[in-house]
């Protein structure tokens, strides 16, 4: 948490010195995301058990954004976002007809610091950016049936973070986004992001889980 305050504090400080040279302008955003978590092997962990499959479900995020203008075609955008990550996931065990099926939902304070091009087209511009990102876990849960031959049993539990729990709360990576904004300020967008460190806190080495998102949305400036 100490490198996430740190790094708000560099960045707000950044945008402080640009804010006196050009005016920035404040935009909201909100949309619906589709995340998944991309595991190393699809895993079976030295247990004999472990993930078999993950997919994508559905989640949501809203933030906030501040344009700072580079030159007229080019603006650094930094952010804030409320984002909803994880996974639909099978497990496996090392049990005759044993398995378990759920959703694991995480939700991340995420900064992104993306640079945007825009391309005058129409009553509008098409942006497209790129830029690398730092989150850090709010809460999470795993809502998860687990079958046996024939038995089912639904149950639901919070998921822990820190470095010998379930996942850790740093997660750090890239994305990539594309959009149309009118001369309204009005704008709709579509992103990428991916993580770039492994936010798996598993003692086994070889297994790695990292988020992957997609999403769109629709933004304004204020």
């Amino acid at each position: 948490m100490k490198k996430i305050v740190a790094f708000v504090i560099l960045t707000c400080c950044t945008l402080n010195v640009l804010a006196q040279r050009k005016p920035l302008k404040i935009g909201v955003k909100a949309g619906v995301t589709f995340p998944k978590i991309n595991t190393s092997n699809e895993a079976i962990a030295s247990d004999g058990g472990g993930i078999s499959e993950s997919k994508i479900y559905t989640s949501f995020y809203f933030g906030a954004t501040v344009d700072v203008p580079i030159s007229k075609a080019i603006l650094f955008q930094p952010g804030f976002s409320v984002t909803g990550k994880g996974a639909k996931a099978s497990y496996v065990y090392n049990l005759p007809n044993t398995a378990t099926s759920g959703k694991i939902r995480l939700t991340y304070l995420e900064i992104p610091l993306n640079v945007l091009v825009n391309i005058p087209a129409g009553k509008g511009n098409v942006f497209v950016g790129l830029g690398p990102y730092v989150a850090y876990a709010l809460a999470g849960t795993i809502k998860y049936t687990f079958t046996r031959s024939d038995e089912v049993y639904p149950n639901k539990q919070n998921i822990n973070f820190g470095s010998d729990q379930d996942f850790k709360r740093l997660d750090v990576g890239g994305n990539a986004l594309v959009g149309y904004k009118l001369v309204s300020g009005i704008n709709i967008h579509a992103d990428c992001s991916a993580s770039a460190i492994n936010i798996s806190s598993s003692n086994d080495t070889y297994l790695k889980a990292k988020n992957l998102v997609y999403s769109i949305g629709v933004g304004f400036y204020l």
